[in-house]
């Protein structure tokens, strides 16, 4: 039974709101249909709109006789009559129903207890307090064999003790009666505690009727406030996407335009970390940490990082080595290291470092809100949930990490960025003064990769005006950084600074190109850092780049800078080839250097013979 009311007095007429072309409730009723598992289906209303909308579909409708306060009496005056043995609520506003849900429900009346249970309904856990406080939000708590104890609008239990770590459930509004229960509901008047709360399954609660409460992970998207409405939307057009004819996703293709993100705040000037307090305030939430993940070559040095930040009772710093480059399964282990240790998903995530923590820093904030292992989401575009909110702040700067839309990760199969929407900071800090300490081969280069960006960019087949505006200007700023020797430290720190910010910015649509697909093999495979390896391969690069490697050249003989040499001098034939299988795995980095056609440019052999001269 679907009990359908169209005077909804939150969202007035929601279920006849359109969503994909076809109704809420039409949706919901559908999906119901589609888990097969009852023996009919109805659509229980008081709503000549809602009653004709799924019998003119083909549905089941029932037109309840008396007015009615809740789903329940319109259930038990449709089933009063009826031959059944168990009945089940499914919301009208739930279009994502499932089944996997309702046969969790259904089956605890097979199970040992069976002939406690008057009726069993569906909690789903959460960990956002901004949902916890929520009153749309119906809480539930349980005994140690999940019964009802109570529901409320409220949290509860209320966290007065914050080191207590407590599990609070959500209920979903999806029930299955015995066929008596819900008579027995009809006939008892209400009480008080239903009329404040609001909360009809508390009658059942007053008059001794026994709950049985199934823990279920899915959690679909009630269309309670338009807000709500917007969500399922984009859910809707995602599932569309995804199952799209071929022929339609060609067309799509042919004439889309990649709409990216940019990091929405960031504040930039000498002491400006000073102000870190003030500028994470807005996103604190009640009960839920902000964790900073630190560079730990700071942790001996607290003055510079963490004695100006000012910490709450239940914040943490968790000091991190970059000495390789960040793993998949560093990711993994950090995120379940704060999941254990905190109830709730963090009011934020907050990196501190160079390149490697600022990337750490945006995994971990998309792994919160995700499913599975880092490993699963490296390639484009894979990752489904928005991340918690995340913030930047760079102590190097020529990465730009901290501007650019992937995390650069090393997996058990692959090193590979994971590239989405939501990988960007929601705030940066860019403090020059947090860089002036840098030791000079590792300011030269981080400084690298930002020239490299740049280069790689501007020569790109996906060149267009709006990469080619970031990637002059970075280009600019770090001729006068790498090749004028009058540039004072401070000048210099700001200008980098801003060039980094820039070169990030040049990358969004080239995904650059050979020197840094050929590091990602070297890192792979050896664990060279980032901005060295990139070093390393630019300067055997004059095939690809001449100018830009003649200026690299002119740029390593100014700062006196001897690169490593000869470290593929040992490696074997079977590493090579896992170098450069690696390294042509990146396909969006070889066309964008050479081309639709690059296979026909470049191949095993010539890659390996690169690798050999490193």
């Amino acid at each position: 039974m679907i009990p359908a009311r169209y005077a909804a007095s939150r969202f007035p007429g929601k279920l006849m709101q359109d969503l994909g072309g076809i109704t809420v409730i039409q949706r919901t009723y559908e999906a119901t249909v589609s888990t097969e598992l009852f023996d009919a289906v109805y659509v229980v209303t008081d709503s000549d709109i809602i009653y004709n909308e799924i019998t003119s579909n083909g549905g089941k409708a029932i037109m309840s006789i008396k007015e009615h306060s809740c789903g329940s009496d319109r259930i038990a005056e449709a089933v009063s009559d009826m031959d059944v043995d168990i009945v089940v609520n499914v919301q009208g506003d739930e279009p994502f129903t499932e089944r996997e849900s309702l046969e969790k429900v259904l089956g605890v009346f097979y199970e040992d207890d069976a002939d406690r249970i008057d009726l069993a309904s569906l909690m789903t856990p959460m960990n956002d307090w901004d949902d916890i406080v929520n009153p749309n939000s119906v809480k539930v708590i349980v005994d140690r064999d999940n019964y009802a104890l109570y529901f409320s609008r409220s949290p509860i239990p209320y966290p007065r003790d914050k080191e207590i770590n407590h599990t609070y459930y959500k209920h979903k509004g999806v029930y299955a009666f015995r066929k008596q229960a819900i008579l027995d509901f009809y006939r008892l008047p209400m009480q008080t505690l239903e009329a404040s709360e609001k909360i009809e399954c508390i009658r059942y609660l007053e008059y001794g009727k026994n709950i049985k409460m199934v823990e279920t992970r899915h959690e679909g998207v009630e269309i309670d406030t338009p807000e709500d409405l917007e969500k399922a939307k984009k859910l809707i057009n995602n599932q569309s996407l995804l199952s799209a004819e071929s022929t339609v996703a060609e067309q799509v293709k042919l004439s889309v335009h990649k709409n990216f993100p940019m990091v929405p705040r960031v504040v930039f000037g000498k002491g400006s970390f000073n102000q870190i307090k003030d500028i994470l305030a807005p996103a604190r939430k009640h009960g839920a940490p902000f964790i900073y993940l630190i560079d730990n070559v700071f942790e001996n040095n607290t003055s510079f990082i963490a004695d100006r930040i000012s910490l709450s009772s239940i914040d943490k710093i968790i000091y991190v080595s970059t000495a390789e480059e960040p793993k998949t399964s560093q990711v993994d282990a950090l995120v379940t290291q704060i999941k254990h240790e905190y109830q709730f998903v963090p009011s934020g995530i907050v990196g501190i470092g160079g390149g490697s923590m600022l990337d750490l820093a945006k995994a971990v904030a998309i792994m919160l809100n995700n499913p599975g292992s880092a490993s699963e989401y490296q390639g484009w575009d894979l990752v489904k949930n928005k991340a918690i909110y995340h913030v930047g702040v760079p102590t190097i700067s020529g990465t730009g990490a901290e501007v650019s839309r992937t995390t650069v990760l090393t997996g058990p199969d692959r090193k590979l960025g994971i590239n989405s929407d939501f990988t960007p900071f929601d705030q940066v800090i860019l403090d020059p003064e947090l860089i002036r300490d840098v030791p000079k081969e590792q300011w030269f280069y981080t400084g690298m990769d930002c020239y490299i960006h740049c280069i790689e960019s501007l020569n790109g087949t996906y060149l267009n005006t709006f990469s080619q505006s970031y990637g002059e200007k970075a280009l600019d700023l770090c001729k006068a950084i790498f090749l004028d020797n009058n540039l004072d430290k401070e000048d210099a720190d700001a200008k980098l600074m801003m060039a980094s910010w820039h070169g990030g910015m040049s990358i969004a649509y080239s995904q650059v190109g050979v020197a840094h697909a050929m590091s990602y093999g070297l890192a792979y495979v050896l664990g060279t850092k980032h901005g060295i390896g990139n070093c390393i391969v630019f300067d055997k690069l004059e095939e690809f780049y001449p100018e830009g490697v003649d200026l690299f050249k002119e740029m390593q003989k100014t700062h006196n800078i001897n690169l490593p040499s000869e470290i593929c001098a040992n490696v074997t034939e079977e590493q090579l080839d896992v170098m450069t299988a690696v390294a042509l795995s990146l396909e969006p980095l070889w066309e964008n250097a050479l081309g639709p056609d690059w296979k026909s440019k470049i191949d095993s052999d010539k890659i390996k013979a690169i690798y050999r001269t490193l």
